[in-house]
């Protein structure tokens, strides 16, 4: 058998382009899983926090979920009152001087942790199939 040689030209910008589309659908995946997870998570404090009787806008009506943000290589989404209604949050959390405690945030994520994973999970799964 005769030795030869193959050269592949463009092998380089072929492999770094392939590299850059599994990042970019990785990247989708992602946050789709994380979106998925967060809304089960912001469903359930929508449930549990407390609504007053005045006209005004609820606690309720503001609770959202982040984009996704990177801190320390991590990325996650944030889930809670928006800016409108979010310094009311604290005092329903941890009550005041006048108001017992009415927890709901806590609560919700420590009931849904579990699923909202599964939820990532499978999601993850599915996006790479």
């Amino acid at each position: 058998m005769a030795k030869s040689d193959v050269e592949l030209l463009g092998i380089d910008e072929l492999m770094t382009k392939l590299r850059e589309k599994l990042e970019d659908g990785a990247a989708r995946v992602e946050k789709n899983a994380l979106a998925k997870g967060g809304e089960l998570i912001a469903g359930e404090m929508r449930k549990r926090v407390r609504v007053s009787l005045k006209t005004h806008k609820h606690m309720r009506d503001d609770i959202k979920v982040s984009g996704v943000r990177t801190k320390n290589g991590i990325k996650f989404v944030a889930v809670g009152p928006g800016k409108e209604t979010g310094w009311r949050a604290h005092f329903l959390e941890y009550g005041t001087k006048k108001m017992a405690a009415q927890p709901f945030i806590y609560p919700s994520f420590h009931e849904k942790k579990a699923e909202a994973l599964e939820i990532m999970a499978q999601e993850m799964r599915k996006g790479l199939t």
